[in-house]
């Protein structure tokens, strides 16, 4: 898995780069990599179960879960595929992942502007700092529902963002020691 965890650790970064530097491609493709990403994930997540099951480190749900990836990617591909032939289908789906995005914008900024406040009833000194972060991602999403491209470009940069915390992520896990 190691081998793996390495390739799919090095693409991930290099896809994330990629990503923050054409945020508007990114957007546009955002089908695809979903497909991709979950696809791959499926395939990888069933092929360590059957690999490690013996070593009673892996359980049935983890394999569970790499199918469902694997479905879901596949039903993702199968979505981006009619959007390139149908463009009601095309933008139906760049409406529907921008107004959820923006939405969950707002959402997340009003849970960490309550954490912030939880926070400073506790006597925690940074909760200055998420408060402001939880106003400003409040504000982008509100900003986001009227100005769909501003939402576009931030979806592009945060796929890129999370691609690369994803792939180095994965580079770390090959040099942690196991129980072997």
């Amino acid at each position: 898995m190691k081998i793996f965890n390495s390739i799919i650790g090095v693409l991930s970064i290099l896809s994330g780069v990629y990503c923050i530097f054409y945020p508007g491609l990114t957007f546009i493709n955002s089908g695809w990599i979903v497909a991709v990403l979950l696809g791959v994930w499926g395939v990888f997540s069933i092929i360590d179960y059957a690999v490690n099951r013996k070593k009673a480190q892996k359980t049935k749900s983890e394999a569970a879960m790499g199918i469902v990836g694997l479905v879901v990617g596949i039903l993702a591909a199968v979505i981006s595929i009619l959007a390139l032939v149908t463009p009601a289908v095309r933008a139906v789906l760049d409406i529907t992942i921008l107004g959820v995005f923006a939405g969950w914008l707002i959402i997340d900024g009003i849970s960490s502007i309550f954490s912030a406040i939880r926070a400073k009833g506790m006597g925690a000194t940074l909760w200055i700092v998420s408060l402001i972060c939880g106003i400003v991602v409040t504000l982008a999403g509100i900003y986001g529902i009227f100005h769909l491209v501003f939402i576009a470009q931030t979806i592009g940069l945060l796929i890129g963002i999370l691609l690369m915390v994803y792939g180095i992520g994965l580079i770390l896990s090959v040099f942690q020691k196991t129980g072997e």
